[in-house]
């Protein structure tokens, strides 16, 4: 388990003998046969789970693993997927690490399979970050979407709700590392199987057919492979059931970074997408702003609130190097203390840091440096997230669900689009739709741009202000006033919200603001909306229509992190909505549920103020 001292996963100790062979030297054991690593996959783990003609006639299928390793098998499933996939099926890969090695590691052990090289190379360039928690890597072109549960494999497990079709149980020896076999990571996995689902496992062991048998399954040996003369495949009772039909379309309703997040995690599912978004030039909208900030909220606990953010952050970064490299510059962001309290926070997540040493780092003169962070610009990314959505430039007056298709309507009735799953994403007007049983806050927030004597930092600059440069000038910000949500104006750009935005940023970068030509500021001023516990709202939800129907969600109560936390929300909204797998921790997806705010009245409890 995580504790104070431990924040981030320990590296394996790894050796290479004579022949390449990869070694854990913790548990003195290969990760792979001597034999031949991928065709001991193939016989013991492919074949041992009826693959590929278990997922031959789903729409999507969910495979588990005990012990991600060098990625090996993940190679030899995908590369057997991608030959056999029919078109629109999706392979989720759900696996666990302790031990995350470095891709440099891994490109060597692959080397071995010149047949894997184009899979290889694509993996290790999005090789997991060396941090607790669960990171989801898609690969769109081949439906093949990985999960990696990055901790111990039983506190990982845990956390999750998932039903898989098969699982591959690959942790090293039972003799050399028995937590991997332990009795209750067994009963894990049989909680976590769906009826029918299979099991492989190289293993023979006595505890380990006995610890399967005990919870459920029906074991047999079969032939092993290579020096080992037997292997176990395990069956959980019921019936294989058919993955239900995938939705066809989506009805997004906002254009913001919530409705466009929204739209790409639904249009990589090869779902169609329609988009209204009735502020289309982003008059209002805050996600309209010139730039948007990119950093992780780093805590010192091991929260749920931690892990949901650090997740966002490491989704966040890895989809903006991909989509458009135009859209998002890694200009790295320092983070500086305001106060003493924050000086102590940051050099103790400085001295034990949640992230590695390639992505975060100590500043001299105190801080942290967010080696990833960076600037995105906003009119350059929402356009590319939207590109496969068809957008319509209306606003929604109501929502009716009617034949099985969700309806935005205008102000006379009309029908302006239709489809059979509703996201609602509409920034300061998710409660016209939504039933939230809550109260939304609404913040005004203007931002200031100005001349500057002197050098432009390089590195964005924040601490709950932030500062960056922005062409020829400074921006800096920004005001986080109360607003009510039934004003239909825009919150008006003072010069007194120019003086508020120097003052909170000389608390600091005073060196930075004394250089700053207040005289020169102009600036932009939007509503952003928050829940009181300054969480989002991401899930299932209920209509404010008459008409209640089935696939209606929720995306929304970003506040300031929309940036950095809409992709990891909108994954698990798309996943929901499919039947899939959510990234997202049980106990992270009910603290952003819709629903919390009805379920902490019942038990009389009131929203925690972070």
């Amino acid at each position: 388990m995580t504790t104070p001292s431990s924040r981030l996963p320990l590296e394996p100790e790894i050796s290479f003998d004579d022949s390449g062979l990869i070694l854990g030297k913790a548990f003195h054991d290969s990760y792979f046969s001597r034999d031949n690593g991928l065709e001991e996959t193939r016989k013991v783990f492919l074949e041992g789970c009826g693959l590929p003609e278990a997922w031959q006639s789903q729409s999507h299928f969910i495979l588990a693993e005990l012990g991600f390793g060098t990625g090996l098998n993940v190679l030899a499933t995908w590369n057997l997927w991608r030959k056999t996939r029919q078109p629109g099926q999706i392979l989720h890969f759900i696996t666990t690490e302790a031990f995350l090695m470095t891709a440099e590691h891994a490109g060597k052990a692959h080397a071995h399979w010149p047949e894997l090289a184009d899979l290889s190379g694509q993996l290790l360039a999005r090789w997991p970050v060396r941090a607790f928690g669960n990171q989801r890597i898609w690969f769109e072109d081949d439906g093949f979407c990985l999960t990696v549960l990055v901790g111990p494999a039983l506190r990982s497990l845990q956390a999750m709700d998932f039903k898989a079709d098969a699982w591959f149980l690959d942790g090293f020896a039972p003799s050399r590392n028995a937590d991997m076999w332990s009795p209750e990571l067994l009963q894990e996995v049989a909680r976590l199987c769906a009826p029918g689902a299979r099991l492989a496992t190289y293993s023979v062991a006595g505890a380990v057919r006995r610890g399967l048998e005990a919870c459920g399954f029906s074991v047999s040996r079969q032939p092993g492979f290579g020096s080992k003369r037997q292997r176990l495949e395990a069956v959980w009772p019921g019936e294989r059931e058919s993955a239900p039909a995938k939705p066809a379309s989506v009805l997004v309703i906002g254009g913001g970074i919530a409705g466009a997040a929204a739209s790409f995690a639904f249009a990589r599912r090869g779902v169609r997408v329609e988009l209204l978004d009735g502020d289309p030039c982003g008059q209002s909208k805050a996600s309209h702003n010139p730039v948007a900030l990119v950093m992780p909220r780093l805590d010192r606990g091991d929260t749920r609130e931690a892990r949901f953010f650090r997740a966002a952050y490491l989704c966040a970064t890895s989809l903006y190097e991909g989509v458009d490299r135009e859209s998002f510059i890694q200009t790295q962001v320092q983070e500086l203390p305001g106060d003493d309290r924050d000086r102590v926070r940051l050099d103790d997540l400085g001295q034990n840091p949640p992230l590695p040493p390639e992505l975060l780092s100590r500043l001299d003169t105190g801080g942290l440096l967010h080696r990833t962070g960076g600037l995105v610009y906003p009119d350059r990314l929402l356009p590319s997230l939207t590109r496969n959505a068809t957008r319509h430039p209306v606003t929604a007056a109501a929502l009716r669900y009617q034949s099985g298709q969700w309806q935005a309507l205008n102000e006379a009735g009309d029908v302006l689009a239709e489809a059979e799953v509703c996201v609602v994403a509409s920034g300061t007007q998710l409660d016209r739709f939504v039933k939230l049983d809550t109260e939304l806050e609404g913040r005004a927030g203007q931002i200031s741009l100005a001349q500057i004597n002197g050098v432009l930092p390089e590195t964005a600059l924040a601490g709950g202000p932030y500062a960056a440069s922005f062409h020829s000038q400074l921006l800096f910000g920004a005001t986080f006033d109360p607003w009510d949500l039934s004003r239909s104006e825009k919150p008006a750009v003072l010069a007194s919200g120019h003086q508020r935005n120097l003052d909170s940023l000389s608390s600091i970068a005073p060196e930075l603001s004394d250089r700053i030509n207040l005289a020169t500021a102009f600036g932009r001023s939007s509503v952003r909306v928050a829940a009181k516990d300054r969480l989002p709202i991401a899930g299932a939800a209920s209509p404010k229509a008459s008409q209640e129907g089935p696939g209606f969600f929720v995306l929304g109560a970003l506040g300031s992190r929309g940036f950095t936390t809409a992709h990891w929300l909108a994954e698990h909204v798309a996943s929901l909505a499919f039947g899939e797998p959510s990234p997202l921790e049980r106990d992270v997806s009910a603290a952003v549920s819709a629903k919390r705010f009805e379920e902490r009245r019942h038990r009389g409890q009131t929203p925690r103020q972070p």
